[in-house]
């Protein structure tokens, strides 16, 4: 039997299960971007984190969700 508690881990906001492709490691994140490792890895320091996306970091494994991705790379077009 599962918990709520597990079901609202297990599943998004929108009530769906999350796909593996949602979630990136840096080195996937970089080819998505256009990006090098290395620039999102000094985009993930302290004092950059504003100028970079979003990111999640547990158990030292950090991940990009591919629509954090998407709205980060928004913010550079230019009408």
């Amino acid at each position: 039997m599962t918990s709520q508690a597990n079901q609202r881990n297990d599943f998004g906001n929108d009530g769906r299960r999350p796909e593996s492709t949602d979630y990136l490691r840096p080195s996937e994140a970089a080819k998505y971007t256009g990006h090098s490792e290395s620039t999102l890895a000094k985009l993930r320091m302290q004092h950059k984190r504003a100028c970079g996306p979003v990111f999640i970091k547990r158990g030292g494994v950090v991940l990009y969700r591919r629509a954090d991705l998407d709205a980060w790379l928004n913010g550079f077009v230019i009408q």
